[in-house]
């Protein structure tokens, strides 16, 4: 039974192999961007959630916490798994190697741009000291199960990246709401990097998503994905000083 209220996300990895195999890679490619979009825009919503007040020792606690996670997603999801992804690509597929060997080295500067606020805040920014919450282990554990490079595009850049591309946006975002303006603005900053790493991970899945088989694998990675993230992600909103009055997005 679905929530009231709630965004119905459709399970492409359930369709049978007919309706998976009526539409072209691009077309596929298309409705698997506009999913994660979509999650994406709801769980920033601003409607979706009412303010909490916070004590402000308090409220200062925990966006360092935010910022120390934000710079171990960095490092782990963007630069480990492009790396692996460059791994398990061809040869022939150089330029689009050195496209992901360029992403890696934008997450390491992202990476660096949190530790930065951290340290400015007087928090610890080691990547060793943070202990990662549950959902963001099995967002982890995801990626490290996976060994098909276009099965990372979707619980990666097809997933996360798209999600983290509704992040500067001026209307109906949460975060201008909870976060102060130095931190919206290094946000922005990295956001702009954002559609050049979904670019690499739609050339990934447009190579391999000819057969229903493989878009149902590709599909099934991404929807592990964005369960886990969703989890993540609005519970670090509420920590923010927000509550969610809306239910979760709901996969069908």
């Amino acid at each position: 039974m679905t929530a009231e209220g709630a965004t119905v996300i459709p399970h492409f990895s359930r369709w049978d192999d007919g309706r998976l195999g009526a539409r072209s890679p691009g077309e596929f490619v298309e409705l698997m961007y506009e999913r994660a979009l979509t999650i994406g825009k709801d769980i920033y919503d601003s409607t979706a959630y009412e303010l909490v007040e916070l004590d402000p020792d308090y409220y200062e606690e925990r966006l360092v916490f935010y910022l120390r996670r934000r710079a171990w997603a960095e490092w782990y999801f963007g630069t480990v798994t492009p790396a692996r992804q460059i791994v398990l690509l061809p040869d022939e597929l150089a330029e689009l190697k050195l496209r992901l060997a360029r992403q890696i080295a934008d997450e390491v500067r992202h990476h660096d741009v949190f530790c930065r606020e951290i340290r400015r805040r007087g928090g610890r920014h080691r990547l060793t000291d943070f202990t990662a919450p549950p959902a963001l282990l099995r967002m982890k554990q995801e990626q490290l199960g996976m060994d098909f490079a276009a099965e990372l595009a979707a619980g990666n850049q097809f997933s996360g990246e798209i999600v983290l591309s509704v992040h500067s946006r001026e209307d109906r975002n949460i975060l201008r709401l909870v976060l102060d303006e130095r931190t919206m603005e290094a946000i922005v900053v990295i956001g702009r990097d954002e559609p050049m790493h979904i670019a690499n991970g739609r050339e990934l899945i447009l190579k391999c998503s000819e057969s229903p088989q493989q878009r149902r694998q590709i599909a099934a990675a991404q929807e592990r994905f964005l369960q886990a993230l969703m989890d993540q992600h609005v519970a670090e909103v509420e920590m923010l000083g927000s509550r969610r009055i809306r239910p979760l997005p709901i996969f069908e």
